[in-house]
């Protein structure tokens, strides 16, 4: 099928003669390997045990072949390879008799037999085979078209495989593109393409076959890939986040969340980084006619909502409340902002019964269906580097809350909707932030963190612990928050007169062993943290200003978010072409990102306890004016004690 002059790549005299395209050939070996814990975890037929086991043959049979050359390695190089298309071929014919497993073995035995004759009769003779099994697979796919069967091959499929086969043109000795002694070898690129095109061969050859079965390859890769992303993005636009009873989400069984919505963009990443993971997200589908979003929302896998107040057709969801089930039914996670709107709201906004509806539902496909609400606060929606509480509540089970009636029309009993629309709705105001109002809750929030600085000197009190002491102000009677926000405001008039802060005061200290180590790594590496933090400095100069631009509170974070990842990019890449040329411009552009990422855990605690020093300064100046200072700040603590008990 190939011989030693038929790549570009140059044969050396090292240990492996091509050794790009020797290497890559692993990637077969690695697409076996994924197919084999694929078939193990139930989630394929053993049939494809066969297809795992001529890749891995195809992956060190082409590495033998790059490697080292021969005839034998040829043959350990072509029958594997025809075999997995005997495979695909054989498949197809037996998705239209109804027995794809079995004619899948048939076809892949066929396929080696077939090629391993033909190499010792006629050597050249197995190029027949191949354009054989691939006849078989094209002519099997145009029957099943005709018969109204669900595609394998889509446009992302064929799209792959387009690119690949100009990959493979690339690569061979007589193309424009040949560069024999380069490290890009585009039939490198072929052997990775070719190997991500038969997993991807092999989830929606088997999605189409099998619907109700578990996420496919892709779709798992995606969101964990998706929500590693998600934790980069929360932990670098914020100082912390604290997250309590994660331990509430079943790991064995279908999840519907629920959470409040009050920061826009920011909810679904924040949500997405404590479960690390892309859940199925249901959006408003005004989303979808932002042209340039639509590729990522496809990535992410949300599901459209039509609501009448975008001009759209209520009656449409049905589909989507379709998916949703399909999804649960599968195990999946499916996530919702019940309360339809973002905005920076004290409390919880009118929850809507679209999730009470899609839960109720799916209960005949997902029996064992649970509803786990999460509660998300923010400290500051304004500032950049913010902290974050996510509380997860405890696990709603959803068949506690149907009857044996149904509406007419097949949608759940109304009686049973507004019962568990009511149970959600208790169970996210449990979980989420309730005050009068938006100036309340940062009022009680400014008193519980002088509080809680009082109680412990020695280190910053945490957000989960602010919000914990602002929570139990907030159900206090409207007298005690009355005396709490007074004696705060007092206290907070005095700090300004005498021109220092809170913290100033309480000499709260980040803890000693981040500060030497912020030390030790401004010793030793000082110029070249410098020069990469003046390198992302412009990035993080865009992304202020493009905040303050902003005047929603709620939309703040998302263009936060969205800004900071395009400079962040953009930087870097930048910054790798300046620099450098070659990979070393992508080793540089990757040293740029992290070395960024590690400012903002090397500057803070410096500049905090610069900060510190400052304030001390300052309240050795004004030593006479404090006592009126640290009383307003003892009736603070007094107040919200008495208030929170």
């Amino acid at each position: 099928m190939a011989d030693e002059t038929a790549d570009c790549e140059v044969r050396d005299t090292w240990f492996l003669e091509q050794d790009v395209n020797a290497w890559t050939s692993l990637s077969y070996v690695a697409a076996g390997i994924i197919l084999f814990v694929e078939v193990g975890r139930s989630r394929l037929p053993k049939a494809v045990l066969g297809l795992a086991l001529v890749a891995v043959a195809e992956g060190f049979g082409s590495l033998l072949f790059h490697g080292t050359g021969g005839d034998f390695s040829q043959l350990l190089h072509d029958v594997p390879l025809i075999g997995a298309l005997g495979f695909i071929a054989g498949w197809h014919v037996g998705r239209l008799l109804n027995a794809p497993d079995r004619w899948s073995l048939i076809g892949l035995s066929v396929g080696v037999a077939a090629s391993t004759i033909l190499w010792a009769v006629a050597p050249g003779a197995t190029n027949a085979t191949v354009i054989v099994a691939v006849g078989v697979a094209l002519a099997a796919s145009a029957i099943a078209h005709r018969r109204k069967m669900t595609a394998v091959w889509n446009a992302p499929l064929l799209i792959l495989t387009a690119i690949a086969l100009l990959s493979w043109a690339a690569g061979t000795a007589d193309s424009p593109a040949c560069v024999a002694d380069s490290w890009l070898q585009p039939h490198g690129l072929w052997h990775i393409l070719t190997a991500v095109l038969l997993l991807a061969w092999v989830d929606q050859a088997y999605a189409a076959e099998m619907p109700d079965r578990a996420p496919r390859m892709f779709r798992r890769f995606t969101d964990r890939t998706l929500g590693l992303l998600a934790q980069l993005l929360v932990y670098e636009f914020h100082r912390s986040v604290n997250v309590a009873f994660a331990d509430r989400v079943p790991k064995d069984r279908p999840v519907l969340i629920v959470a409040n919505h009050g920061n826009g963009f920011v909810d679904p990443i924040v949500v997405s980084a404590v479960l690390g993971r892309i859940p199925r997200f249901i959006a408003k589908a005004a989303l979808w006619k932002v042209f340039v979003a639509r590729p990522f929302l496809w990535l992410a896998g949300v599901l459209p909502v039509y609501r009448a107040s975008d001009g759209d057709r209520s009656s449409n969801n049905a589909s989507v409340f379709d998916a949703c089930h399909r999804k649960l039914a599968q195990g999946a996670t499916v996530a919702i902002f019940p309360e339809g709107t973002t905005g920076d709201r004290g409390g919880l906004d009118r929850v809507r019964s679209g999730a009470a509806r899609i839960a109720l539902g799916a209960l005949p496909a997902a029996p064992d269906l649970v509803i786990v609400p999460i509660g998300l606060a923010y400290e500051d929606r304004v500032e950049t580097r913010s902290r974050a509480v996510v509380m997860f509540g405890e696990p709603i089970i959803v068949a506690d809350h149907a009857s044996a009636q149904h509406s007419p029309d097949g949608d759940p009993d109304r009686d049973d909707v507004r019962e568990l629309t009511a149970t959600i709705t208790a169970s996210l105001e449990d979980v989420s932030p309730s005050f009068a109002s938006v100036d309340e809750r940062e009022l009680l929030r400014a008193a519980a963190n002088t509080e809680r600085a009082a109680e412990d000197g020695k280190h910053i009190p945490s957000f989960g612990e602010i919000e914990v002491v602002a929570r139990r102000l907030a159900a206090a009677p409207a007298s005690a928050r009355a005396r709490v926000v007074e004696a705060y405001e007092r206290y907070a008039t005095r700090l300004q007169l005498v021109g220092i802060s809170d913290s100033q005061l309480s000499s709260n200290r980040v803890p000693l062993s981040r500060i030497a180590m912020s030390a030790l790594a401004l010793v030793f590496a000082g110029s070249l943290l410098m020069t990469v933090t003046l390198i992302n400095l412009p990035a993080a100069f865009i992304v202020v200003i493009a905040t303050a631009l902003v005047r929603s509170t709620a939309t703040k974070g998302t263009v936060r978010l969205l800004v900071g990842l395009v400079a962040g990019l953009a930087t870097w890449i930048i910054a790798g072409i300046v620099i450098a040329d070659g990979w070393w411009a992508v080793a540089v552009a990757l040293a740029v990102a992290l070395g960024g990422v590690a400012a903002l855990f090397i500057w803070p605690p410096l500049i905090h306890q610069a900060v510190i020093l400052i304030g001390r300064i300052r309240l050795r100046d004004r030593v006479g004016l404090l006592p009126p200072v640290l009383e307003a700040r003892e009736r603070v603590v007094a107040e919200v004690r008495s208030a929170a008990d």
